[in-house]
């Protein structure tokens, strides 16, 4: 079973831009926003498979990209 809700996770992007300082780290956390919005506008239509690969890949990212956060704002 799949327990990570792209909703929160956009929602949590839109956290960390509005909290970012610089405009650069600020468009790609409204980039990573627009990948979870997508995915959970589309995960109805997805198989549960297709829906973890998805969440998987964009999660990556998402880690990737939120980890050590504070020494890149």
């Amino acid at each position: 079973m799949i327990t990570i809700d792209p909703w929160e996770r956009a929602a949590d992007c839109d956290r960390l831009m509005n909290a970012a300082t610089d405009p650069t780290r600020r468009a790609i956390f409204a980039k990573l926003r627009e990948l979870w919005v997508g995915l959970g506008n589309e995960q109805g239509m997805m198989s549960e498979g297709e829906l973890a690969t998805e969440i998987e890949i964009i999660g990556r990212l998402h880690a990737d990209l939120t980890e050590g956060r504070d020494r890149l704002h």
